[in-house]
């Protein structure tokens, strides 16, 4: 059980780094290049619509092959932050529940 936590645990860390990598490449490239994607991800760098706008993958309606090779990464990566805690959560919680052992 703990090292599935762990695994858990390490694949939302490797997708938050991903994430952090890659999601300022993609907001440089609509800043330049998309400014009328860019009003659909948030004011800040790091707003949670720009996360969303990740998982929905919002950058492939720009038609823009560059910015598809800067935004896939991004966007494994915050799936990895979403299922990666989903999943320490779901853990965690049944280990403190006492359902596994």
């Amino acid at each position: 059980m703990l090292f599935l936590l762990l695994l858990a645990l390490g694949l939302a860390i490797a997708g938050l780094t991903a994430y952090m990598m890659s999601w300022p490449l993609v907001a440089t490239q609509l800043r330049d290049r998309h400014t009328d994607l860019r009003a659909q991800v948030g004011d800040t760098p790091f707003s949670p619509a720009g996360f969303f706008w990740l998982l929905r993958r919002g950058y492939r309606q720009a038609h823009d092959s560059s910015l598809n090779f800067l935004g896939l990464p991004a966007t494994i990566g915050a799936w990895g932050i979403v299922i990666g805690g989903a999943a320490a959560a779901v853990l965690f919680l049944a280990r403190v529940s006492g359902v596994a052992l």
